[in-house]
């Protein structure tokens, strides 16, 4: 199964956050290291290459420390870099089998359409467990259709369509919203997503009256 993308926005910060705290404490705790290794002691006289006050310091790393950052910074970043290329194809593949909706966003609501001709606005119901594709729009301004607990975000702009998909694996109702301000009534244009068990949905959805 593929993944979703909830899944893979969560894989990916969690990589990035894991190897972020994992960098800063290698070289808060290095950075420590030297400040106190090389603190000023009445006990041991000043270094004659110290460099003073005003004075760039003298050359003292050795290759090989060069050499070993260099390779390990290189590392991170291909990995990071690598990563986010791959996630960013997961994403921009759906499925095949994707159930496939088009939205249409207005001033200050959302209409969708399902593939048997049927129109709902304000509430789209989708099976749990079954990617979705999103073919999203907009009838007059700029408008982005986001559910935030399904890391999904999908520009609407007129004249122009946006594609994208999920895969909700839980049941419930989750809150449309426009993130991008639109007017007056950007703060109340919402919507419902409700994911049912999938025999649930297509009793529904064969019951649709489509005129």
């Amino acid at each position: 199964m593929v993944a979703s993308t909830v899944e893979v926005f969560n894989t990916l910060w969690t990589l990035f956050s894991s190897l972020g705290i994992l960098v800063g404490v290698v070289v808060i705790s290095y950075l420590g290291y030297q400040v106190y290794r090389n603190r000023a002691r009445p006990e041991r006289p000043e270094p004659e290459d110290a460099p003073k006050p005003g004075e760039a310091p003298r050359e003292q790393a050795r290759a090989g420390k060069l050499l070993i950052s260099v390779i390990l910074s290189a590392s991170i970043v291909i990995t990071l870099i690598s990563m986010t290329f791959i996630s960013l194809g997961i994403l921009d593949n759906p499925p095949q089998e994707a159930f496939e909706v088009k939205v249409v966003a207005f001033q200050w609501g959302w209409r969708f359409y399902y593939p048997n001709g049927y129109e709902a606005v304000g509430e789209l119901r989708v099976p749990k467990g079954v990617p979705v594709k999103f073919y999203v729009t907009s009838s007059d301004v700029f408008h982005n259709m986001g559910i935030i607990e399904l890391r999904l975000k999908i520009d609407a702009i007129p004249g122009k369509v946006n594609v994208g998909w999920t895969r909700v694996d839980a049941l419930g109702e989750y809150i449309i919203r426009c993130y991008e301000l639109c007017g007056d009534g950007h703060g109340v244009m919402t919507g419902r997503l409700i994911v049912m068990e999938p025999e649930e949905f297509n009793e529904w959805y064969s019951s649709l009256q489509v005129s």
